[in-house]
C-alpha cells in the first residue's frame, strides 16, 4: 500500500516539475522586447494563473518536503527525485515572480 503511494506521489512531483518547467519556456520564450508595447490581461485572467501558479509551487514544496517517504522504496531514486524537484520549484518561482512583475 505505501509503495503505491509513493508511486503516485513520485508521479504527481514529475508531472508537476516538468509541467512548472514547460510553462516557464513559454513565459522566457513570450516575454515582450524592451519597448514593445504590451496590451493588458483582464484582472481576473491575471488573479487566475497566479493562484494556479501558486499552488504549482506550494505542492512543490510539499514533494519536497515528502521527498524521503516518495523514494522510501527506492532509496537510489532520491537524489534525481530532489533534483528534478529542485528544478521545478525554481521554474515555478520564476513563473510566480513573473505574475507579480519582480521579473
Amino acid at each position: 500500500m505505501a509503495d503505491a503511494q509513493g508511486k503516485q506521489e513520485r508521479l504527481g512531483a514529475t508531472v508537476m516539475s516538468f509541467g512548472s518547467v514547460l510553462i516557464a519556456g513559454m513565459e522566457y520564450i513570450s516575454r515582450p522586447a524592451p519597448g514593445e508595447f504590451v496590451e493588458a490581461d483582464p484582472d481576473w485572467y491575471v488573479s487566475f494563473t497566479m493562484i494556479l501558479h501558486a499552488a504549482i509551487l506550494v505542492l512543490l514544496i510539499v514533494s519536497l518536503a515528502r521527498v524521503r517517504s516518495m523514494t522510501a522504496a527506492t532509496p537510489a531514486m532520491r537524489t534525481p527525485f530532489t533534483l528534478m524537484i529542485l528544478v521545478g520549484l525554481a521554474a515555478a518561482a520564476y513563473v510566480v515572480g513573473r505574475d507579480l512583475g519582480l521579473v
